[in-house]
């Protein structure tokens, strides 16, 4: 077959269908060596052993080229020839390049074949490379054991398993020599740094290991930068065969290991020979060696490289990298190392909560806390278990690391670990600081304690108690308080300068505007100056308020240890705690259930008060036994537990509860508040069913009657439905501080239309307001009530109450010195009497007369008038009913016995000449003593013509009289009135009007 056909033969043939035989049948017969070569290098397959049956036919064709461009070399450089060259050839090494780029341009086939021999070496060794990779993932524990069967079913004899098993032996032929991950074309074609970059970016470092090795010539160059491309999760543990180190001797990178797959350098890679190639082209094919890194690359690189995974929060990773680049000679890593120890402790060895998620650690993070921070960090998620082991394995050599910093630094500060240490101690929870404090007791070993110095735990002991907010962990508190050093004998000069540091330090802890709440550090300061003899006498002090504080929380008020300073001087502020314990005692809020637990309670609140001089004082020190106690009891009376109360007044553990007045006064105090705190004025049912049986408790007494008659008029009252406003009824409150309460008796008459019907319960309730024995109240309770009947139009009852006010009044004509109330009460009297006497709807004109009459006897002078003109026109409207009356008593004298007039004509001149001995006084005007005259002539007429003349004197004449002369002087009542009583009236009306015009009484 001709070269030609060949040719096509092989350019036609597709790369899934060429293999070994067919490279050497086809290619192989092909004369042409430039173009076999060239074939060669064309085809990239997949499958290596194909693969390489082309690469060593092409580098098999390119041998003779390579002798010939030798031979060239050594013909051209014979001594003898070309003399004029000599001169322009400097040595030998130019004059073989020179010889050879002579040939090459002669021979242009030689060139190419050349060139292509360096090409297909440079494949072969990538091929080489594939192949090794390719070996890597192979488990030789897996290709040699064979498992047994399993089962009946794994039949030896079985015909499909042959089958499988020769299918599984070709495909091992053909692929045992490839990479899942990578094709044998894409690693040809592609330049090596990418491949390599490829396999550090998917983490491939026994394959990147290879490529490296076996091809550092063409990678070495690249290395930190691929490098820098395995993801900052990897250990470096896993590539530190890769990593960078220095050599001390040169302070350069050290060598790597350079093992390539080829022991000699091809003729066609030499320098003679590349230097040709780069002669006749532009740039050379090959690149040139690149040096080592240099030291600073090599640190900066690791720097960087660190500052990457700690971004990424790695911090065992980053540490590490510092571990093995300084274990590599790489410097500039040491205070780096040494943070990243730290903060790896922080990270791996503090114990976190599993349902938290933090934050990630960073060195920038780390760097920016402060120094307490990072002590509080460390402690974050410590226990009460735990602290103490933490601050010995965590803190104290941070806090070391600190102090050695310092002292490096030119700025020694030997106090630092201790300052830090307390910052801590104060700033954290009680229980915490408990677990410090015990793991500092002066009788450990001093290597052992956390503070060593016995003064500075009491200071922090005082400082943190005092500070504290916490009102419940008294058994915490007490174990620090154990925990303290106690010292001996006390000087006294020393006792008064902690008397005088407690006396203000309770200044200093009463809260401000400005500052709220006393921080412990603050305390701490204050606390510094005691000496240890000083110190002895606070924590007395602190023992005291320990017991204090405990029994306040036992009875359900607890206070925080503050406040026994603040109050230390504050006699009010401890009468205020001692009346909370009285009213709030009981665990969980309850009270006492039984007298035993009362007593319990005043027991304990007489403890508060602490005893002798040289003791230092209790909660209630400011109070005495006998204010603790009176305290105690109203607490009691405030429960409502009043069958206690009584028991507990009997009982000789109460001593101080033997005045009658006091516990009067506390008992009243005590029914007072329960009556003010009512809702309801029921006295039956809730706080005012307390109050009345509050009054129990003490002996009878006027003020306890009192008291108890008032809230019964409350509930009374309250039952009446009264309102303060539209829709709200009204409140005991409201009652107790109505100033006016007869204006409640006003409300109840106003809301219940038939009350006045009630008088007895109206007046009885007067009486429970407090107005008993008051006759001016009754008296206006009366008006009231006949106010009340006059709306609703029950004239005879607006009367009979009107009636019994006149007479009240006239029981008070015996008093010479009248009060203004008394006055006020005649005021109202007459005042009734009028308006009752003037109704158009009441039609018993003999009471209404009589009323008026009433009014004109009780009013002041200046009213008289007022009256007598309501009476006038009363008289003129009745003037033809009282005649016919007249009228038929004419009729019947003959059958009826007359008898004397009452006294009403004598009381009407007693009352004109009382006015006229009054009026003496009056300087009434002779004008207006006329007119009075004139109008008393007619009134005065008109009234005695309504006097009972039928029972008067001079009987049998009146008869014969009337017999003879009634049906002829109906019109003339004046005819009828006998001639004695007639001229006795003129004369009392003559001397009431000489009074109103001022003569004298003859």
């Amino acid at each position: 077959m001709s070269i030609n056909n060949l040719c096509t033969q092989w350019l036609e043939l597709q790369d899934a269908f060429i293999t070994a035989d067919k490279v050497n049948d086809i290619l192989g017969a092909i004369n042409d060596d430039p173009w076999v070569a060239a074939a060669c290098a064309d085809k990239i397959l997949d499958d290596v052993v194909v693969e390489r049956a082309l690469l060593d036919l092409g580098i098999q064709r390119t041998l003779s080229a390579v002798e010939r461009s030798k031979n060239a070399m050594t013909t051209l450089i014979a001594p003898g020839e070309n003399d004029e060259e000599d001169d322009l050839v400097q040595n030998e090494t130019e004059i073989r390049r020179a010889s050879l780029m002579t040939h090459f341009t002669m021979y242009t086939s030689d060139e190419l074949l050349c060139h292509l021999r360096i090409f297909l070496l440079e494949r072969l060794d990538r091929l080489q490379t594939y192949v090794e990779i390719s070996k890597i993932g192979t488990n030789p524990s897996e290709t040699e054991v064979k498992e047994e069967p399993m089962d009946a079913w794994d039949d030896e004899d079985d015909p499909w398993e042959e089958a499988v098993e020769e299918g599984s032996k070709t495909d091992d032929n053909h692929n045992n020599e490839s990479v899942p991950y990578l094709q044998l074309s894409s690693f040809l074609r592609r330049e090596l740094i990418h491949t390599a970059l490829f396999l550090a970016s998917n983490v491939h470092i026994k394959a990147l290991t290879i490529l490296l090795q076996r091809h550092a010539k063409s990678l070495h160059a690249h290395r930190l930068r691929i490098l820098k491309h395995i993801p900052e999760h990897v250990h470096p543990l896993d590539f530190q065969e890769l990593l960078p180190a220095i050599d001390p001797s040169t302070d350069s990178e050290t060598n790597t290991l350079d093992t390539p797959w080829r022991d000699f350098v091809d003729w066609t890679e030499t320098a003679e020979c590349t230097s040709a190639f780069t002669q006749l082209y532009a740039t050379g094919d090959v690149s040139p060696s690149t040096p080592l890194h240099t030291i600073s690359e090599v640190s900066q690189w690791y720097q960087e490289r660190i500052t990457q995974a700690d971004n990424a929060g790695l911090v065992d990773v980053a540490l590490a990298l510092v571990q093995h680049g300084a274990s590599q000679g790489v410097p500039d890593l040491d205070a780096l190392g040494e943070e990243l120890g730290l903060l790896t402790r922080l990270v791996y060895d503090t114990p976190h909560p599993l349902d938290e998620i933090e934050e990630d650690w960073t060195l920038a993070r780390w760097r920016a806390l402060s120094p307490a921070a990072v002590v509080q960090a460390y402690l974050a998620y410590s226990s009460p278990e735990t602290v103490a082991d933490s601050i010995r394995r965590l803190v104290m050599p941070y806090l070391y690391v600190l102090e050695a910093r310092a002292e490096r630094a030119g700025h020694p500060d030997p106090d630092i670990v201790n300052r830090l240490l307390y910052e801590y101690v104060l700033q954290t929870p009680l229980q915490l600081s408990a677990a410090i404090f015990d793991s500092s007791k002066p009788t450990l070993p001093n290597t052992e304690r956390l503070v060593k110095n016995d003064e500075d735990m009491a200071r922090l002991a005082l400082a943190c108690l005092y500070g504290s907010d916490n009102r419940d962990d008294w058994a915490v508190m007490s174990k620090i308080f154990e925990c303290l050093p106690a010292w001996g004998g006390l000087d006294m000069d020393d006792g008064d300068e902690a008397d005088t540091t407690l006396a203000s330090l309770g200044d200093f802890v009463i809260p401000t505007t400005s500052r709220p709440r006393c921080t412990p550090q603050e305390l701490f300061i204050f606390f510094g100056p005691l000496t240890a003899s000083a110190l002895s006498r606070v924590l007395d002090v602190l023992d005291v308020h320990l017991e204090s504080g405990e029994i306040l929380s036992r009875w359900n008020v607890p206070a925080p240890l503050r406040w026994f300073l603040q109050s230390a001087n504050d006699e009010a502020q401890q009468r205020a705690w001692a009346t909370r314990m009285s009213r709030r005692a009981g665990n969980d809020g309850e009270e006492p259930k039984d007298e035993d637990e009362w007593l319990d309670l005043l027991e304990d609140m007489l403890k508060l008060v602490g005893g002798g001089d040289e003791a230092p004082r209790g909660a209630f020190g400011l109070l005495t036994k006998e204010e603790v106690t009176q305290i105690f009891f109203s607490g009691l009376l405030s429960s409502g537990n009043f069958r206690v109360a009584k028991s507990v007044l009997r009982k000789s553990r109460t001593p101080y509860l033997s005045d009658p007045q006091i516990i009067e006064k506390q008992v009243l105090a005590s029914a007072r508040e329960f009556y003010d705190n009512a809702s309801v004025g029921n006295f039956h049912q809730g706080e005012m069913k307390l109050a009345y049986e509050c009054l129990t408790v003490a002996k009878p007494s006027p003020s306890i009657q009192r008291e108890r008659e008032f809230i019964e008029a409350t509930s009374r009252i309250c039952s009446f439905n009264v309102v303060s406003r539209p829709g709200i009824p009204i409140s005991p409150i409201e009652i107790r501080l109505e100033k006016d309460r007869l204006s409640l008796v006003a409300k109840v008459l106003s809301s219940t239309e038939d009350a006045y019907k009630h008088a007895s319960v109206i007046l009885d309730l007067v009486h429970k307001l407090g107005y008993r024995g008051d006759v001016a109240a009754e008296v206006k309770t009366r008006a009231m009530l006949a106010d009340a009947a006059l709306h609703a139009e029950d004239f005879d009852r607006a009367a009979e109450s009107t009636q019994q006010m006149v007479d009240i009044i006239r029981g008070l004509d015996n008093v010479s010195d009248e009060a203004e109330s008394l006055k006020e009460a005649r005021e109202v009297c007459w005042h009734s009497c009028f308006q009752l006497g003037r109704q158009t709807e009441f039609h018993n004109v003999e009471k209404k007369l009589g009323l008026l009459a009433h009014a004109l006897e009780i009013c002041a002078p200046e009213h008289m008038l007022d009256v007598l003109s309501v009476w006038r026109k009363l008289e003129g409207e009745n003037l033809v009913t009282q005649r016919e009356k007249l009228a038929d008593r004419k009729t019947n004298t003959s059958s009826r016995k007359r008898h004397a007039a009452p006294s009403a004509a004598a009381s009407i001149r007693a009352r004109l000449r009382d006015l006229q001995q009054i009026g003496a006084n009056t300087g009434i005007s002779a004008p207006e003593a006329a007119a009075a005259a004139a109008l008393a002539t007619r009134t005065f007429k008109s009234v005695a013509a309504n006097f009972p003349f039928s029972v008067r004197g001079r009987q049998s004449q009146h008869e014969g009289r009337g017999s003879e002369e009634g049906g002829n002087n109906t019109n003339e009542p004046d005819h009828h009135i006998p001639a004695d009583v007639s001229t006795h009236a003129k004369q009392a009306f003559s001397r009431g009007i000489g009074w109103l015009i001022g003569a004298d009484e003859e």
